[in-house]
């Protein structure tokens, strides 16, 4: 991730920690078990996705950005799985970070030829799932959550940090356990 672009996210997320002291949640509310937040965005061809159009689905957010060489990587095996599981009720939600917004995403979903909905992300979505805070503004990508049909989260995984986050055969193996 960019200086800048980690920049603008500290400085984002020190204004909604000091103007909305409830937004900004801390590693510990976005562990496993805990509910998925809700969220309206914006994807890359101009539509809007609700996260309530995915209840009861097994769903995987991949937040990325364009370019990421993991996020590259991964992308084939990413639309592999959810061409393969979506119709056990599993579905990807990537969710770009680029600064560029629609345009670079739109050639990114292009190249990959990505069928999941795509969406561009903000700060709130990013503040929900990564757990970004004033004290750690920035998180590493590929980043992944799963999320169980209950809506709750059934794991995170960052780059760096764990295996899943880079590995979809890894991380194949435990969306079918939520499947």
């Amino acid at each position: 991730m960019s200086i800048r672009l980690k920049l603008k996210v500290g400085l984002l997320s020190m204004l909604v920690a000091l103007c909305f002291p409830m937004v900004a949640k801390t590693q510990e509310q976005v562990e496993p078990g805990r509910r998925a937040e809700a969220f309206v965005l914006p994807t890359w061809d101009g539509k809007v996705l609700k996260s309530s159009s995915l209840k009861g689905q097994v769903i995987m957010l991949e937040f990325f950005q364009t370019w990421c060489p993991d996020c590259q990587k991964a992308a084939p095996e990413i639309e592999r799985m959810y061409k393969q599981y979506k119709k056990k009720g599993f579905t990807v939600v990537g969710i770009s970070h680029d600064k560029e917004g629609a345009k670079i995403v739109e050639s990114y979903v292009k190249k990959y030829k990505l069928t999941y909905p795509v969406v561009i992300g903000d700060l709130s979505i990013a503040v929900s799932y990564t757990g970004i805070t004033p004290a750690k503004p920035n998180f590493r990508i590929p980043y992944i959550v799963l999320i169980d049909r209950n809506g709750l989260i059934a794991g995170q995984f960052e780059e760096g940090k764990n295996d899943e986050a880079t590995n979809p055969k890894s991380l194949e193996v435990l969306i079918k356990k939520l499947l």
